[in-house]
């Protein structure tokens, strides 16, 4: 039963796959800029404000994801190329249907969380930008690459896993004293991530324990053939393996394809699956 339900949710979840998710999100980042830079009041239209969709504004309810975290016109570039290279590195990882759903999930989460915590308290909005999504794409970016080195301010180079620990500290020490909508939209997206990534997150402490260090860089299909063949299983779609995630199942076809449980192929009428 829970396998068969699994299974639908797979299915769903394939069926509603948006390829390249984070790339439309930081496109409308960009357009939303430049629209700030025309006119500057234009912002305050796109902010989930509780009162304003009470009153029919309703496409609050979502227009807010679209507001850069940064106005800077000089650090906005390199704000949407990270996030771009964020959400390219988890797409290349987990799948489009998986990102997917990860995203419009924690989406949803947030914009409950803080519409109810909004209409509750003194109806405060949440806010210019969708930093806390942002800190969950980052989240899961580290847990699936922890050793992914970036350069800090262009010169240090520091592993993500650690950039991503500190600015979820500096997000959680930054939202105490703040409206409680601000604290509570925060643990939706905390708890978004460990819905989607706290079996990769226990996979990973399990390698850190055993002393084995994971993929440094966000692999990809043309990878190098030394690299390949240190795994003796990849999935012929997502390109992961079992040393990337390690609690993951593979299953081989009849033609001899490899694939993981989140990508099998649909079976003939009258088949059992590979």
């Amino acid at each position: 039963m829970a396998s068969s339900f699994s299974d639908r949710v797979r299915r769903f979840s394939d069926h509603c796959a948006v390829p390249g998710i984070i790339r439309y999100v930081v496109l409308f980042n960009a357009l939303v800029f430049i629209l700030h830079l025309l006119a500057p009041g234009y912002l305050s239209v796109l902010e989930l404000n509780p009162a304003a969709v009470l009153h029919g504004q309703v496409w609050r309810l979502f227009t807010w994801i679209f507001i850069p975290e940064t106005l800077s016109p000089f650090w906005i570039f390199f704000a949407l190329l990270f996030l771009l290279y964020l959400g390219d590195g988890l797409e290349t990882a987990v799948g489009p249907a998986k990102l997917t759903l990860f995203y419009v999930s924690g989406v949803l989460l947030c914009t409950a969380v803080s519409f109810l915590f909004g209409i509750l308290g003194d109806g405060v909005s949440l806010g210019r930008g969708n930093t806390f999504l942002n800190l969950s794409l980052l989240l899961a970016f580290a847990t699936v690459y922890p050793d992914f080195k970036v350069l800090v301010f262009f010169v240090l180079p520091v592993r993500i896993a650690w950039l991503a620990l500190f600015s979820a500290a500096i997000m959680i020490l930054s939202s105490l004293g703040q409206p409680l909508v601000v604290g509570a939209t925060l643990g939706a997206a905390f708890l978004n991530y460990l819905l989607f990534f706290h079996n990769d997150l226990r996979g990973h402490l399990g390698l850190l324990k055993a002393g084995v260090t994971r993929f440094a860089a966000p692999p990809s299909r043309s990878m190098p053939a030394s690299v390949q063949q240190e795994s003796l299983h990849r999935c012929e779609q997502c390109n992961r393996s079992e040393i990337s995630h390690p609690d993951l199942e593979f299953r081989v076809t009849s033609a001899g394809h490899e694939y993981c449980r989140d990508h099998l192929p649909k079976p003939p009428a009258n088949s059992k699956t590979p």
